[in-house]
């Protein structure tokens, strides 16, 4: 099937003709626009026109830059200087220059920037006005070759977290290039390597891992309990402290590495036994003892410094009259003791993991004792509000004396129950034949002092009704 259309005439076209549009065509002035040319730029520049050109032109600019380099080589670099000085007081043009220049990993050969416009960055970086911007410091950081160590630098150093961080730069600069998703990696080996760590940089420290995933958490914690020093930790518990409430006990626990559990199990150590180094400092200070007590502390000290790294938990005790001598000189968590007649003693309770020991510190008998780490030993010793030293006693458990050469034999005491010592801890010298007798002398005197002040717990405690006895 066809069909055909009537051809209008020439006079019917003649009459439909646009007529007011061509008259007012003809009216209008003679305007040719000319195309943006990089020549023309660098020339609005030189001459103190840069206001006039248009952002048209600037985008055609930075875009065909490399292109025209390649003819102008030998004013390549000179000509770039030039677009970042006029980017110091152009708003606009900085913004766009300093988004490209983030985009350069990821951008394809066809929109990077020139060659000269990357390099010559320093003009603007380096300039009075623009140096100490944090978007300036920040750029400057991803364009380096170790941008992730920096860009941790800079973030610590503002205290911002990492998403604090990429909110504060989040209209200047495309957040989603690979170099600012990853950089909280680098937190940890940054704060790992600092010498100097005051408590912002610590509370830094622990936001940040409270915002990583859980994989870039794991990491940065088997980083940090691997390479920072057990001072530091020491300096700062808070950060044990975070680290024992995250990772001390589930599933996360097992997802550290053999060596950062040891080191765990190290820091708990160190922290506790440095409580138990800074209460006997205090008492032997602010106490007025006899000379066979000093001695008798300062040996304790001594000797409990060789098991630091396996305290996993401590209670203090202190009768009252030491609480009033030490004050609030002390920071740790302290209960009193309550008076039951006995001789004033301070009291540690050390957690060992399988085993419990209590130290008794001075007065009549001054043992130390060790018990099974069950339920009920660890709610009576670690969990009951109120304790005295005779309701300690008359809970039994094995007993070992402090007189002579008590060093000696406490160590082999304590290895026979798997409570070993820090690695690398020197041997005591073998007693002679002349000092053994000499301690079982003065232990048979010990003996009967316990088996008396042990018959006076019982009773006490059967007067009180503790623990059935």
């Amino acid at each position: 099937m066809t069909f055909e259309f009537p051809i209008p005439s020439q006079q019917d076209s003649k009459e439909y003709l646009p007529d007011k549009l061509i008259a007012l065509q003809k009216k209008l002035p003679n305007l040719q626009i000319p195309l943006p040319t990089v020549d023309r730029v660098i020339q609005s520049i030189k001459q103190g026109n840069a206001e006039k050109i248009t952002k048209l032109e600037w985008i055609y600019c930075i875009n065909v830059k490399g292109k025209w380099d390649g003819k102008n080589f030998h004013i390549s670099r000179k000509t770039s200087e030039l677009i970042w000085e006029t980017a110091i007081n152009n708003v606009w043009l900085r913004h766009i220059l300093l988004w490209r220049l983030v985009l350069q990993d990821i951008e394809t050969q066809e929109n990077s920037l020139s060659e000269s416009i990357t390099t010559s960055f320093d003009v603007l970086a380096n300039s009075l006005e623009m140096s100490n911007l944090l978007v300036i410091k920040v750029v400057q950081a991803i364009v380096s070759k170790d941008s992730g160590s920096k860009l941790a630098e800079i973030a610590c150093q503002q205290n911002l977290s990492y998403l604090e961080f990429i909110e504060t730069i989040g209209n200047d600069l495309p957040v989603w290039v690979p170099k600012l998703k990853l950089f909280p990696e680098y937190i940890s080996p940054y704060f790992s390597s600092l010498s100097f760590i005051n408590q912002q940089k610590v509370s830094w420290f622990l936001r940040c891992l409270n915002e990583m995933s859980l994989e870039q958490q794991v990491n940065a914690v088997n980083h940090l309990l691997t390479h920072i020093s057990n001072n530091i930790v020491i300096q700062h518990p808070q950060i044990i402290d975070w680290v024992r409430q995250n990772y001390h006990s589930g599933d996360k626990w097992y997802r550290l590495s053999e060596a950062a559990r040891q080191k765990l199990r190290e820091w708990i150590g160190a922290v506790n036994y440095g409580d138990f180094q800074k209460l006997v400092d205090l008492i032997l200070h602010r106490l007025d003892l006899q000379n066979w007590e000093d001695r008798q502390l300062r040996s304790r000290k001594k000797f409990w410094a060789n098991y630091s790294n396996r305290f996993q938990r401590i209670r203090i005790l202190l009768p009252q009259s030491s609480l009033k001598a030490i004050g609030n000189r002390f920071n740790g968590d302290v209960d009193i003791l309550e008076n039951d007649g006995s001789d004033p003693t301070e009291i540690c309770i050390f957690d060992f993991g399988e085993w419990l020991v209590a130290e008794f510190f001075r007065g009549r008998g001054s043992e130390t004792r060790l018990f099974t780490n069950n339920s009920t030993n660890q709610q009576l010793l670690f969990g009951q509000s109120k304790l005295s030293v005779k309701q300690i006693r008359c809970l039994g458990g094995d007993r070992h004396d402090h007189t002579f050469l008590w060093q000696y034999f406490c160590r082999q005491w304590l290895s026979n129950q798997g409570i070993v010592l820090n690695p690398g801890t020197k041997p005591y010298q073998i007693p002679t034949e002349q000092e053994l007798q000499e301690r079982e002398y003065k232990l048979k005197r010990w003996k009967s002092e316990i088996e008396q002040l042990e018959r006076e717990a019982k009773e006490y405690c059967k007067k009180v009704y503790f623990c059935n006895v």
